[in-house]
């Protein structure tokens, strides 16, 4: 069930409680903990708090903390699986389902009240409760007919009708589930709780911007859907400025400016921020002969001589700083680039470098998935990087130098493949494998930054042609990822079922425990088997 007041049906409800709190390894779901671990603090509201990276994370987070405990907040995660059914709670255990994940089960939708739904998304063209299920008292019919040819007929009836009712559900299922997609950021819907209960500092609009920026970043939501998403995320900075303003404010704030699209590039230098920036890298063709000499010609374009490109962004002289982007956005479309400035959030602080909510979301990407830190301890370090209370962290350095090392891993594998003409044409899809042992395979042995790399190599070859990239996880273990074709522009993916239906249809043992349909294992030997169901199924 759907919760109608979130401030009354939700937080009000764990006041006085203790709560247990499984979150994510993702950004949006990191923002979402930053912000309810200030409320909670605020109310004395104490919790256990436990990362989950997949389903079996999440029962075994669930069985190991459920003593005493009455009410469990879930951020994106279990909005997609029937709770109930793969938890097994006791009956007075409540859950409220904090996801981003789409579709949402429908067992969820329509559960008496155990499971409650703090956010329903517009998207969400949920079938109607009648449409999908019905009482099975008519299993026993054939004893309870009467004898006779009335009696024969009637039964042959409802037989027919029953037919017809289970293949109108199964089209409706189907419609519904096939395929995955994200909502709007759940960190924007706890804003908005935050707003209700005038707790909304700084520190809370900096994690929302940040989980905000991120479903833009990774290609979640389309771009129209962005902008709607934080429309309340705008005018709430807008109004703690004019606020912040009046009282002459030496703390920390959070603006909306101008900035290029470039992750990181002002704790680099701007030729290495240009050639490892997801947006704008595959559009420069590194991978070809003319490459370099393109990279090159854009900067003189620009009028950035190629000593100051290379130096350290704040080393920098100051003119050509305050001229990049009018100088980027001018010679974007000479280069066929896509636009390389959007207007974004930014955190200021007083005698310290400022900080774009786009590098905030790579820290954190670097954080979850770092090559030596586990993910637990990363989790953690996420959490601190996203204060607002200190200036250069060291978890925010941290973070900074893990996503630009694997940046770097990911621009050298997707160029290094489409060099080689590796990135192999399977039908209706292309796909890409990262051999096991080259040194970029340990940084896209995780989803998120897999997922950079096979949108990177997806628009590098057009973007119009669905892409599978698989990587290793272990020596007998692979991942694999799908990205949808126009991924840009229209993020709905159809490989979440279609990964389920080719492992059924081919008998590969195929494990689907991530919270992303779209992200599978399985073992490497029987990939090759797996690709080819996956064709068969597609073509």
């Amino acid at each position: 069930m759907f919760v109608e007041d979130i401030r009354t049906d939700f937080y009000n409800v764990l006041l006085g409680n203790r709560v247990l709190l499984l979150v994510h390894y993702d950004v949006d779901a990191i923002c979402t903990c930053k912000i309810l671990q200030g409320l909670f603090k605020c109310d004395n509201i104490s919790y256990t708090l436990v990362p989950v990276g997949g389903m079996s994370e999440l029962k075994t987070a669930y069985e190991e903390n459920n003593e005493e405990i009455k009410y469990v907040v879930l951020v994106n995660c279990g909005g997609t699986v029937d709770l109930v059914d793969i938890l097994q709670p006791e009956e007075d255990v409540v859950f409220f389902v904090l996801d981003s994940h789409k579709p949402t089960d429908v067992c969820n939708v329509y559960s008496d009240g155990q499971v409650r739904l703090v956010y329903k998304d517009d998207e969400e063209n949920i079938p109607n409760f009648d449409e999908i299920f019905r009482d099975d008292e008519d299993q026993d019919e054939e004893e309870e007919i009467e004898s006779g040819r009335e009696g024969l007929e009637a039964l042959v009836e409802r037989r027919r009708a029953r037919r017809a009712w289970e293949e109108r559900r199964h089209t409706l299922m189907f419609n519904y589930t096939q395929f995955s997609y994200f909502g709007k950021p759940v960190a924007c819907v706890v804003l908005d709780l935050a707003w209700r209960m005038s707790r909304c500092g700084w520190a809370v609009l900096w994690a929302a911007s940040v989980a905000a920026c991120s479903h833009a970043a990774l290609h979640r939501r389309a771009p129209a859907r962005c902008l709607l998403d934080i429309d309340a995320l705008h005018r709430y900075v807008a109004g703690g400025q004019r606020q912040t303003d009046a009282e002459i404010d030496t703390a920390a704030k959070v603006v909306l400016e101008k900035d290029a699209f470039l992750p990181l590039y002002r704790q680099w230098s701007l030729d290495c921020a240009m050639r490892h920036a997801p947006a704008l890298g595959p559009y420069l063709k590194q991978h070809t002969i003319a490459g370099a000499g393109r990279i090159r010609q854009l900067f003189a374009d620009m009028g950035f001589p190629l000593q100051q490109a290379r130096q350290s962004y704040r080393s920098m002289d100051v003119e050509l700083r305050r001229s990049l982007l009018d100088s980027l956005e001018a010679a974007a479309p000479k280069h066929k680039l896509p636009v390389p400035t959007q207007v974004t959030f930014l955190l200021h602080r007083p005698h310290s470098p400022v900080v774009a909510a786009l590098d905030l979301v790579y820290c954190i990407l670097g954080l979850i998935e770092h090559e030596a830190t586990p993910r637990g301890s990363g989790f953690q370090h996420a959490l601190a990087a996203l204060d607002t209370a200190s200036g250069d962290s060291d978890s925010r350095r941290l973070g900074a130098a893990a996503a630009q090392a694997a940046l770097q891993a990911v621009a050298r594998l997707v160029n290094a493949t489409l060099a080689a003409r590796k990135l192999h044409l399977a039908g209706p899809f292309s796909y890409f494998i990262v051999q096991e042992g080259i040194p970029e395979a340990a940084f896209v042995k995780g989803p998120l930054w897999l997922g950079v790399a096979a949108r990177w190599a997806a628009a590098a070859a057009g973007g119009n042609r669905p892409l599978v990239a698989s990587a290793p996880v272990d020596n007998t273990t692979c991942l694999l990822i799908g990205v949808p074709p126009r991924y840009e522009q229209e993020p709905k993916n159809l490989f979440g079922a279609a990964f389920e239906q080719a492992a059924t249809k081919s008998g590969i043992s195929v494990s689907l425990d991530y919270m992303d349909s779209a992200v599978i294992t399985l073992p490497i030997a029987q990939r090759t088997q797996f690709l080819d169901a996956l064709t068969a199924l597609l073509a």
